[in-house]
């Protein structure tokens, strides 16, 4: 099964000051593809870049490099029109559903370290931790 990874979980395989980082990164060491895509890899950016991370933008920039660098990665365009989409409750959805949607569409699974995405309706199937499932 070839994964998206999405923010948090692309926080966790970069950054070892991530409370999961071990886990996530010797998870993606076993995967033979991945992907990422623009939404994904901003958003690592912006989060790199906040108080809680600190890291300078030419750092976060060459980490995320490393990661897209590595075999098996790939690039995947924000390709999808958003009426694609399922239907969201509340704005703290939409690139959650976003990225479910884009997952699902390239008949991918969405890895995420977020424990209530994966429970919504409409990211089962495609939304999982991988991590608790290796665990649980």
């Amino acid at each position: 099964m070839k994964y998206l990874l999405d923010v948090n979980f692309l926080l966790a395989c970069v950054w070892r000051s991530h409370a999961q980082h071990a886990d996530a990164s010797a998870w993606l060491d076993r995967q033979a593809r991945f992907a990422t895509c623009p939404i994904a890899q901003l958003g690592f950016l912006r989060v790199s870049l906040s108080p809680g991370y600190r890291a300078a933008p030419g750092d976060a920039l060459a980490a995320l490099d490393d990661l897209t660098s590595r075999k098996g990665s790939s690039f995947l365009a924000d390709d999808l029109r958003p009426e694609r989409m399922p239907e969201v409750s509340s704005h703290a959805e939409v690139t959650d559903a976003y990225l479910v949607a884009l997952a699902k569409a390239h008949g991918l699974r969405l890895a995420t370290l977020d424990k209530n995405l994966c429970a919504k309706a409409w990211a089962r199937g495609t939304a999982e931790n991988p991590l608790a499932r290796r665990s649980g």
